[in-house]
């Protein structure tokens, strides 16, 4: 096995893949408000076409975000013990999910019940009423925070085999043997299109963790690829050598899938043998050209903007969802036009994520909350006295002849 023979905490091809996903996250969610299906908060315009425009990002874009995580936490556990690691791990997400579930999806959640018309009160009434014993009993709404939790819970298990060395070296070594040449491809490919043959139609999507068997099956499996993978040289010259020959298989497979879904529109893809196929397929190719690409010419684009980008990223997934649902609310009752209201949706998401990131960065007392690691503290420089007055007289001394010649 070809293991990087000095891993670093980060990699920016990484990072820049889980940049751009957020970017592509906040149009998905725009679009949500105008899709011919329910979401928290629903435009009274709405699109058809917005059920195939969804399958581009649909298939592949939370399973290639739940890869690089996993490839994330095995850089950063390279250098660290798992002690430290789990530490890290519930420093970073514990904080925010508690935070979010308080603060930030019960707006989101009293919003939706308005315009739903299950309820009529003010939002301190429903957030009393959420967190009472009967709301615990009905369930808290987690909304977007439902992707926190299973990282948490996932990074967990990673952890885990981290106690585990020599399991973990079998592991990586396994992963290396199974996924040499194309079948770095096949393998997964076969192994989403299984589990979303015999797990999808019966559990579907519930994003809770405690009957998501599908979702488990598919996400968790990936989470542990990136995490076993990320430091095997060879695997990743492999993404890169087989990176267009992924993408014109996805680029094939799409067509594909937009046409299943037009001979059964709103049928989820759950049903059927070849559409899970197809729909494996895609989700396969499009990560591992994505993974290709971004491998091959982001590896090492590192720069200001990307580490701006990369600290932000994670306070503005939290803060997006409740900003984009109440910009929905209040933009809907303005009945403008789409054309004016979609852009201006995206603005406010995307302009309001990176306000918020600017006021908590600079907040010690908020940082922890937003997922902020606490800035190093400045350390402080001691001059000796006598160092100082000795190097203040040898300037002097020696500025006296530079004022002699002068005059």
């Amino acid at each position: 096995m070809s293991v990087s023979p000095l891993p670093s905490a980060r990699r920016a091809d990484i990072d820049w893949i889980r940049v751009c996903a957020f970017g592509l996250l906040i149009l998905y969610h725009v679009g949500l408000v105008y899709a011919p299906w329910d979401w928290h908060v629903h435009s009274p315009r709405t699109f058809e076409g917005l059920r195939y425009a969804a399958l581009v990002t649909n298939p592949w874009r939370l399973t290639l975000l739940f890869f690089v995580s996993g490839a994330a936490l095995r850089l950063m556990s390279a250098r660290l013990a798992p002690g430290a690691v789990l530490k890290a791990r519930l420093a970073r997400l514990v904080p925010p999910f508690l935070f979010g579930v308080l603060v930030l999806t019960p707006p989101q959640a009293w919003i939706e019940a308005m315009e739903k018309g299950s309820w009529n009160q003010g939002p301190g009434a429903w957030w009393l009423a959420e967190f009472s014993p009967q709301g615990f009993h009905n369930g808290i709404p987690l909304n977007h925070l439902w992707f926190v939790l299973y990282i948490g819970v996932y990074s967990l298990t990673m952890v885990a085999l981290l106690a585990s060395p020599r399991l973990l070296g079998v592991l990586e070594r396994g992963a290396a043997w199974l996924l040499r040449g194309p079948m770095l491809l096949i393998l997964p490919m076969a192994y989403l299109a299984l589990v979303r043959q015999g797990l999808f139609a019966k559990y579907g999507l519930s994003n809770h963790l405690d009957t998501d068997w599908y979702n488990h099956a598919m996400s968790l499996a990936v989470f542990a690829l990136g995490f076993l993978t990320v430091r095997n040289a060879a695997i990743w010259r492999d993404f890169e050598r087989f990176r267009w020959a992924a993408l014109a298989v996805a680029a094939m497979a799409l067509p594909a899938l937009i046409h299943m879904e037009a001979l059964d529109p709103g049928g989820t893809l759950r049903g059927g043998g070849p559409k899970n196929l197809i729909y494996a397929i895609d989700q396969w190719s499009t990560i591992c050209a994505a993974l290709g690409f971004a491998s091959r010419h982001l590896r090492h684009a590192d720069g200001p903007a990307l580490r701006y980008l990369t600290q932000a990223v994670f306070p503005c997934y939290l803060a997006h969802q409740t900003l984009l649902v109440a910009a929905a609310h209040l933009t809907k009752q303005a009945s403008l036009p789409v054309e004016i209201e979609a852009p201006l949706l995206i603005a406010v998401t995307l302009g309001g994520s990176l306000g918020i990131y600017e006021l908590v960065r600079r907040v010690d007392m908020l940082r922890p909350l937003w997922g902020l690691k606490p800035r190093p503290r400045p350390v402080p420089v001691r001059v000796q006295p006598a160092t100082l007055g000795m190097d203040i007289a040898a300037e002097r001394a020696a500025d006296r002849p530079r004022r002699a010649e002068a005059a």
